[in-house]
């Protein structure tokens, strides 16, 4: 079989190498290799077996062998996996669209776009953890400079305190697993390998190891309390780069709990039940009311995410059918409607120069399609049916609802509501009122902005109304496992 998973990664180096060293073409470069990507990712889409159990498209070649580490370079990818590449390859496209008027030092901003998304697609492809964990470390390097080099007035302090907090928690990760390799006695780093062997770990044992990959990829969702570097590294970064942090780099923290944590490690995942149910229940609240108390439009948005990944942590701690199908379902939810917020904002901000709620409103009559956009945006958001949050956060309270009873559903449910208080009242005085702001003829969205959002919301509509599209490549996955 073609190799086309690593065809994917090379395109992104590729893309990576030659948008640095092209000058002024850097932007064409950048969207011919993300356009070639979201192409080959589409053939994959298309002939992937649905309703098979297992990995496809695998590819395994040799690479570590000593007597105290066994690591090959294994790709492969089952409906999971399958869903984050198309949210990776959609949104590395979208972005760098949107990114088109980039001018300042565009080679090396477009070539760290690239080098991010070959790091994205790394983790998500990756079957093996010393190669899955490599791509993690990747991923944080161009997302670093992309804050520190394009971010706001504090963008070092928001680049270094992104750093620091994800690269610690990367070692407490590296630390956890490798305590699943030794202590399973697995025959290779290979993920297969390790989950054959990790159920005769004690329970105990699991338990403890567990915590350690909850606090590591709880701070990359993040969960309260590990979630304090995310609204200064959104405030601060460029808008391309918030797009992906919020789309992908979240996602990968909750597709590696599921993947590392709660596959491999059963026991451990169901003693930590009670604590992931009560750090959901707290992130959302906490995210939900400090977005409520916020002045900076993408602040409150970035409170926000903090919320979203809060029942993304629920879903995987009920840890039924379809508790799991709804986490799933919300990352890919959430990964399509907060780049559809942080563009807004970004927009917002280029159009009238700030995001300060109070200084805005009435944005509705001087760019009508700014403010359309971020009113859908933001429905989408607080979960309106026929909207691609609506089913995902259904299926999660649901399974909650089935698992623990009404008193435990109904307190997110309550700060939900909460939730859509925040984003009318935000709406109400940014959007609607009358015109307050300085700018006198303000530009509405531009081509490339306007291309962008609209193939995001294209996609929000379309799963939100049909979402047994996503339905079923999700369960394909945990059949028998759950």
């Amino acid at each position: 079989m073609m190799p086309i998973l690593s065809f994917l990664i090379i395109f992104a180096l590729a893309g990576a190498i030659i948008s640095f060293v092209s000058g002024k073409y850097s932007k064409s470069i950048a969207l011919i290799f993300s356009g070639l990507i979201f192409v080959f990712t589409l053939y994959i889409v298309l002939y992937f077996k649905y309703g098979y159990i297992g990995y496809q498209y695998m590819e395994s070649y040799s690479w570590i062998n000593t007597p105290y580490l066994t690591a090959n370079y294994v790709l492969g990818i089952d409906g999971i996996s399958l869903l984050m590449l198309l949210l990776t390859a959609f949104l590395f496209l979208v972005v760098i669209i949107y990114s088109w008027n980039e001018n300042h030092n565009a080679p090396s901003f477009f070539g760290l776009i690239m080098l991010e998304e070959m790091g994205v697609l790394g983790v998500f492809l990756s079957l093996d953890f010393l190669l899955f964990f490599i791509f993690w470390e990747l991923s944080l390097v161009p997302m670093f400079f992309l804050i520190a080099y394009w971010g706001g007035k504090n963008r070092n302090y928001a680049a270094y305190k992104f750093f620091i907090y994800t690269h610690v928690a990367g070692v407490i990760m590296l630390v956890s697993v490798l305590s699943i390799y030794f202590y399973s006695s697995a025959s290779s780093l290979d993920f297969s390998a390790m989950s054959a062997k990790s159920a005769f770990i004690s329970p105990f044992t699991q338990f403890v190891i567990f915590l350690g990959l909850l606090f590591g990829f709880g701070t990359k969702m993040p969960i309260v309390p590990m979630h304090t570097w995310l609204p200064d590294a959104h405030v601060e970064a460029p808008t391309a780069a918030s797009a992906i942090l919020a789309g992908l780099l979240l996602k990968m923290g909750a597709y590696g709990l599921i993947r590392l944590g709660a596959f491999m490690l059963p026991s451990g995942r169901s003693a930590a039940e009670p604590l992931m149910l009560f750090l959901g229940i707290l992130s959302i609240a906490w995210g939900t009311f400090a977005a409520l108390s916020q002045k900076d439009l993408k602040k409150m948005i970035a409170y926000s995410s903090i919320s979203h990944m809060g029942m993304v942590l629920i879903g995987i701690a009920v840890w039924s059918q379809i508790g799991v199908m709804g986490a799933v379902f919300l990352m890919f939810a959430h990964g399509l409607v907060s780049p559809l917020l942080f563009m807004s904002a970004g927009s917002v901000h280029h159009s009238y120069g700030t995001r300060d709620i109070p200084k805005l409103g009435g944005l509705a009559k001087k760019t009508p399609i700014i403010g359309t956009i971020l009113v859908f945006a933001s429905l989408a958001s607080l979960g309106l049916p026929s909207l691609i949050s609506f089913p995902a956060e259904f299926s999660i309270l649901y399974a909650l609802y089935s698992s623990s009873g009404f008193y435990y559903a109904i307190i997110p449910i309550a700060i939900l509501a909460v939730t859509a208080g925040y984003y009318i009242w935000a709406l109400q005085r940014a959007v609607f009122g009358p015109y307050k702001c300085k700018v006198k003829a303000p530009h509405d969205l531009p081509l490339n902005e306007f291309v962008s959002m609209g193939m995001l919301v294209s996609l929000i509509v379309l799963y939100g109304i049909l979402p047994f599209l996503l339905v079923n490549v999700i369960t394909s996955s945990f059949i028998g496992v759950l």
